[in-house]
């Protein structure tokens, strides 16, 4: 994977600039997506994408790989988001290509931060940070919560408006959907 072999700056650039151009790509081609046949098949790929990638971050061990991977889960809803076809959901879309835009480079800081700081991005040999640097354990978490969006960041509203209109293509994405919001809440907390 790119994200886990570029130095924290090319991380930054491939994640803050390089993902959201084809996000932007994604928003120009989008009338093409709204066939009735091509928008089904691709629907029940990103689907498949979106559960599994979530799963496969909940067993990384490398904290660097853990961000790349969240943030392709987050780039998987943006076209799930497009095929709904509505003109909220495109300002749904925006919204998320922004917000994961700011947090994305900032999760890749802190990664970087890290591995100056101890030499190594594997989770279990980090434990204990609070101890030694509070004040950045704090800016870590922040940047964590930020990209999980919970209420207090703007990036909640983009994922309220993911969750209402992909279940407005499908009812039955909603056990995907789950899946996605529970194994995502396991590996941030992780």
């Amino acid at each position: 994977m790119a994200h886990v072999e570029a130095p924290t700056f090319g991380s930054m650039i491939l994640a803050g600039i390089l993902l959201k151009l084809g996000g932007v790509g994604l928003l120009r081609i989008s009338p093409i997506l709204s066939l009735s046949l091509l928008s089904t098949l691709v629907l029940s790929y990103l689907i498949f994408g979106l559960a599994f990638v979530t799963l496969i971050c909940c067993f990384q061990s490398d904290l660097k790989r853990l961000v790349a991977y969240s943030s392709v889960s987050h780039m998987i809803s943006i076209p799930i988001l497009l095929l709904s076809n509505y003109t909220l959901a495109f300002k749904g879309a925006t919204m998320l290509i922004f917000f994961h835009g700011l947090s994305s480079p900032l999760l890749f800081i802190c990664v970087g931060a890290i591995y100056s700081m101890y030499s190594t991005r594997q989770l279990i040999l980090i434990r204990g940070m609070v101890l030694i640097s509070p004040l950045f354990t704090l800016i870590l978490i922040l940047s964590f919560v930020f990209t999980i969006s919970t209420p207090p960041f703007p990036s909640y509203l983009s994922e309220i408006l993911f969750i209402v209109f992909s279940y407005s293509l499908t009812p039955y994405i909603i056990i995907p959907l789950l899946l996605f919001t529970f194994f995502s809440l396991v590996y941030n907390l992780n």
